[in-house]
């Protein structure tokens, strides 16, 4: 009895891991299955003349040591000033950081940026939200206050709405410190996946969970939908989500030259706090159910996927050595036997899309990686997988007792090369700056 129903349990969960992973693989691989996709989703070759105005939120909270870099790459832009509003969006009490964003102004003359200041409690959405009722032009992107930004990004994008039928434009989005820490290269490459390929893949079906930061909306849109959900820890994904139920289409630009660069958290314990926050705001959609308004069934299956996929992995993570151990010691049917085997198999072929993918960042930033690179990847790979699983289950924990704070991550700007020291800063230095409510 026991044997069959252990056939029965190594048979489905298999079957089941080996679908979910086809999947993955596929999205993982999106972009690289036919070559047009490649050359679509990159940069145009030639740019439109300055049509659109952007306003950019920088919502900042502690970023006193990065926001006046942001700051003053942003004002290098390459186009017009009178077109791109800056927009440092701060809580009062935040007085290094306001202090930090005004000297930047000051010092380079970057006289096309506002600080916003608001009074507590803090919260990204929330100040985003107030910068989208301060906004005074039609598109606007939201930037993190450590972003390494193209100077042509404003370029690109205006061409791209001038050319392009969309409501959205996602761009895309990179960390570059692979080498940091004993995660970083995974973490990396997580992202040169999800946004040089899954993107693709999702604004093709017409349901995105969007990124963070370098994504272009329509002013209008943000308001007829509410703008940003400011109770949700991954108020991305929720946003692109309601966007995808009312009907807005989307489009993807990738590419290596002009990615907004960023960085690795700082440490282990880092990690573990961001991508719980990760987790446990997909479990908060889950919860509203807002999801099973996309329109089609396709949608609803695909989203849902998105949503619940670090809760399944945690699972997978948890129970593979166990449905290995029943292959390897119990007395089953052969083919049940060699079920048993899939995630080990699977595992492998993601660490060879994994050094595969190593090699295809470095060639596309053009950055050294060398063989001990690819050595520590192989070696970190099944801790890596440990730290998802964590993360996951804190999530839900975390979730469960109702404990829905934002556990910041903070920026040192590790990713620049060539950034000036920040400089101390005081109350003094303080000006006079616009109040929110």
């Amino acid at each position: 009895m026991l044997p069959s129903l252990l056939a029965v349990l190594v048979t489905v969960s298999a079957l089941i891991l080996l679908v979910q992973s086809i999947v993955s693989i596929r999205q993982t691989l999106y972009i690289w299955e036919h070559p047009h996709r490649l050359r679509q989703g990159g940069r145009p070759d030639t740019f439109e003349e300055p049509f659109h105005g952007f306003t950019v939120l920088l919502p900042a909270r502690h970023e006193h040591e990065v926001i006046g870099e942001t700051l003053r790459r942003l004002g290098e832009a390459d186009y017009p000033r009178e077109l791109v509003e800056l927009m440092v969006i701060c809580t009062s009490d935040d007085i290094a950081t306001i202090a930090a964003a005004e000297r930047a102004k000051r010092e380079h003359g970057i006289d096309n940026a506002t600080v916003l200041v608001f009074e507590n409690p803090p919260g990204k959405s929330r100040a985003m939200n107030l910068g989208l009722a301060a906004a005074k032009h039609e598109l606007i992107t939201i930037f993190d206050s450590e972003d390494d930004v193209s100077r042509d990004i404003f370029s690109i994008v205006n061409t791209i709405y001038v050319r392009r039928d969309i409501d959205v434009l996602q761009c895309g989005v990179q960390l570059m410190d692979f080498g940091s820490h004993w995660f970083a290269a995974h973490n990396v490459l997580e992202y040169f996946f999800w946004f040089k390929s899954r993107m693709h893949y999702f604004a093709k079906a017409g349901a995105v969970p969007l990124g963070g930061n370098t994504v272009f909306f329509k002013a209008e849109d943000l308001t007829a939908v509410g703008g940003w959900d400011e109770e949700g820890l991954t108020e991305d994904a929720d946003l692109g989500i309601r966007l995808s139920i009312a009907g807005k289409t989307f489009d993807v630009m990738y590419d290596a030259e002009h990615v907004t660069r960023e960085e690795v958290p700082h440490d282990t314990k880092a990690f573990i706090k961001q991508r719980t926050r990760w987790n446990q705001g997909f479990l908060q959609i889950l919860r509203k159910k807002e999801w099973l308004q996309l329109p089609t069934l396709m949608h609803r299956v695909l989203i849902g996927y998105v949503l619940t996929a670090p809760s399944y992995m945690a699972i997978v993570i948890a129970s593979a050595p166990v449905m290995i151990l029943i292959g390897a010691t119990t007395k089953l049917p052969i083919v049940v036997s060699m079920l048993s085997f899939i995630p080990l198999l699977l595992a492998a072929v993601m660490l060879l899309i994994s050094l595969v993918g190593l090699y295809e960042f470095g060639r596309d930033q053009r950055v050294p990686v060398r063989w001990y690179h690819y050595l520590a990847l192989v070696i970190t790979f099944l801790p890596y997988q440990g730290l998802l699983m964590v993360s996951a289950v804190r999530a839900l924990i975390r979730e469960i007792r109702g404990s829905r704070g934002w556990e910041k991550t903070a920026h040192a700007g590790r990713h620049r090369l060539g950034t000036q020291d920040a400089q101390p800063v005081s109350a003094s230095e303080l000006e006079p700056v616009p109040q929110a409510a």
